[in-house]
């Protein structure tokens, strides 16, 4: 009885470890790209939750209209930016890497949001996204190229 007692007590201590890594599961992902000279829509976002996709596409000074258009969350795209990342490394990352934009060579940059109310942005040079999130910001360049603001013209 003793052993069964403990083999409970083991397997609540751990659903609870569970638990405490449930509590940073990504609820949303942004992401998007700048270049500060350049005319037409420079200005691209992705904003991804599990319901929907949503994109924009932004002049710079707002010339041209801001181009907004979403789609629905495929699942399996849902599910490979939820856990196909290290929060923790991620949110060890500083705010901002490199020059983001200088000499316009653009920028980009990634915001997580946690369902415990976390949150944090990296902003970096474009093309230069640091070594520990390549995979994954390769994956949000798919999915923002996929459906590009060209569509918006």
């Amino acid at each position: 009885m003793k052993t069964k007692n403990t083999l409970i007590f083991l397997i609540l201590i751990s659903s609870m470890a569970c638990t405490n890594e449930l509590d940073k599961r990504i609820i949303q992902l942004n992401y998007g790209t700048s270049f500060g000279e350049c005319i037409g829509y420079c200005k691209h976002q992705v904003s991804i939750t599990v319901d929907s996709v949503k994109y924009s596409c932004i002049s710079n000074g707002n010339i041209l209209p801001q181009k907004d258009f979403s789609e629905r969350t495929k699942s399996t795209t849902w599910d490979s930016i939820r856990t196909n990342i290290a929060t923790s490394s991620f949110f060890a990352l500083p705010a901002v890497i490199g020059c983001p934009d200088c000499a316009d060579g653009g920028a980009e940059w990634l915001e997580l949001i946690l369902n415990n109310g976390e949150t944090h942005k990296v902003s970096y040079e474009y093309g230069n996204s640091p070594t520990i999130i390549k995979d994954y910001i390769n994956k949000c360049k798919q999915i923002l190229d996929k459906n590009t603001c060209q569509q918006a013209y």
